[in-house]
């Protein structure tokens, strides 16, 4: 029960439902509070409308309407108080009708739901009848919250601008009525959501088999991802040869191959309702393998100049789907057939664990995977071993840099020292060169000490000039 507000007379008071669902009895209590006399109490409708008549009342005691809720009974109510010919009125109480909620069905745009990656999707949740209404979504049996950034969520419809493969599954909603108390609630029928992956661009490999005296090429062309069905094509020379449409995402052409075949090249395209996409290009023949074998050796080194790898490549004159043995010390590693694995990887032995256990002699051969009784074209032995780097440590570099600066200064200071001594051996012999030039035109004369000294320093003087 509960109280609404109005205007409030200081004695008399309406109370009952404010929300009451259609044909539900409901039962309003109409009293004078702290009054020790009775009254006459009438249950009124707005515009003045009784809805009871007027009733005697002793003190104390409470006039009482239980009826029945129609579609006219929704309104404002009050209630009229009469004690020794003096009345008052109430406060006013608004009575709702609620219509019990029933026939919930789900319907989706676009109808059928089945959406491409990317686009938009809506769903309403609708009922044949029902008023004061709140809805609550499920997706593969789990609720919908509003604070998911995958949905929005507004009255009576959920809506997705970018679908994604997270959103395909079950949807359903259910509607009530959102009154606080005797809830009533009504459930959809589920309705499946199909999302439309975009498919990745298909990828054509080739593999070689022989079935009696005939080989084939096996030519697969597979997507990593996307919804089906898919149209695969596969073209030669940019002209389809073949096309198939399949519920999955990888399928197989076979086209007949012979030793000496001219190339052809190759790639497949993969098709749906909204994408096209092409696979790589591949270069389809059938040579037999020829010309030397050349094995190739790499060391591949850490930051402290440590071998931490050893790349063998097994370089192939000629050749198409070889197949690659290969030796070590004699006796067989591994061995590949190029017609079934990527060529990068077929072509190369890696050694990642560099012990002595591994060094040795390596030796790779290849024949024709097509041919089994072609011969083995070798190549030459490698000698794979440890030939680590000296490492070169932080005190090593410390003590070169060192010394490297020492030098630097050195050199400094004697230029300068030796720039700042020019001068004062110039000031010192000014008139050196007249007196050389005497001691030159009288060669006959023994020359004295101090002109030897005076000689010296003008030869000092001009080695300083040419210095500068």
């Amino acid at each position: 029960m509960a109280v609404a507000g109005g205007p409030v007379s200081s004695w008399a008071v309406l109370k009952g439902l404010e929300l009451a669902y259609l044909n539900d009895r409901v039962a309003f209590s109409c009293e004078v509070l702290g009054s020790p006399m009775s009254a006459t109490y009438q249950i009124m409708k707005m515009k003045d409308i009784p809805v009871t008549t007027k009733k005697h009342v002793s003190a104390g005691q409470p006039l009482k309407l239980n009826f029945k809720v129609t579609n006219t009974s929704a309104g404002a109510y009050y209630c009229k108080v009469t004690v020794q010919g003096k009345s008052s009125t109430s406060n006013i109480l608004n009575l709702k009708v609620v219509i019990p909620v029933s026939g919930v069905s789900l319907r989706s745009v676009p109808n059928p739901p089945t959406v491409i990656e990317g686009s938009s999707l809506t769903l309403y949740c609708e009922v044949q009848k029902g008023s004061h209404l709140s809805y609550t979504w499920y997706h593969n049996r789990l609720e919908v919250t509003a604070s998911s950034h995958m949905y929005h969520l507004s009255g009576n419809l959920l809506k997705v601008d970018k679908l994604t493969k997270w959103h395909a599954g079950s949807y359903y909603c259910s509607a009530r009525n959102d009154i606080g108390v005797n809830t009533r609630t009504s459930i959809s029928g589920e309705i499946h959501v199909t999302v439309q992956v975009n498919i990745s661009a298909p990828k054509l490999s080739i593999t070689l088999f022989r079935e009696n005296a005939s080989y084939y090429a096996n030519l697969t062309c597979e997507s990593a991802e996307g919804s089906v069905p898919v149209t695969f094509l596969l073209l030669l020379e940019g002209q389809e040869y073949d096309r198939q449409v399949a519920n999955s995402l990888s399928v197989w052409f076979t086209r007949p191959m012979m030793v000496g075949m001219d190339m052809v090249s190759v790639h497949c395209r993969a098709e749906t309702s909204h994408q096209q996409l092409t696979s790589n290009l591949l270069n389809l023949e059938m040579a037999p393998v020829g010309g030397p074998v050349y094995l190739h050796t790499e060391y591949l080194y850490n930051t402290n100049w440590q071998v931490v790898a050893i790349r063998l490549h097994c370089d192939i004159n000629r050749g198409t789907f070889p197949s690659i043995s290969w030796l070590h010390n004699n006796s067989l590693l591994h061995q590949s057939d190029c017609s079934k694995i990527p060529d990068d990887k077929c072509h190369v032995l890696f050694l990642t664990d560099v012990t002595p256990v591994n060094f040795g002699h390596y030796q790779c051969l290849v024949k024709d995977s097509f041919n089994i009784s072609a011969p083995w074209v070798q190549s030459d032995i490698v000698l794979v071993e440890s030939i680590d780097l000296p490492t070169i440590t932080t005190e090593v570099i410390a003590v070169v840099f060192c010394c490297t600066l020492l030098i630097f200064m050195m050199g400094s200071l004697f230029c300068i020292f030796w720039m700042f001594n020019c001068p004062v051996l110039q000031s010192e012999s000014g008139t050196i060169p007249e007196r050389h030039s005497d001691a030159m035109a009288m060669p006959s004369l023994p020359l004295r000490a101090e002109n030897m000294e005076d000689i010296m320093a003008n030869e000092e003087m001009e080695l300083c000039f040419e210095l500068q």
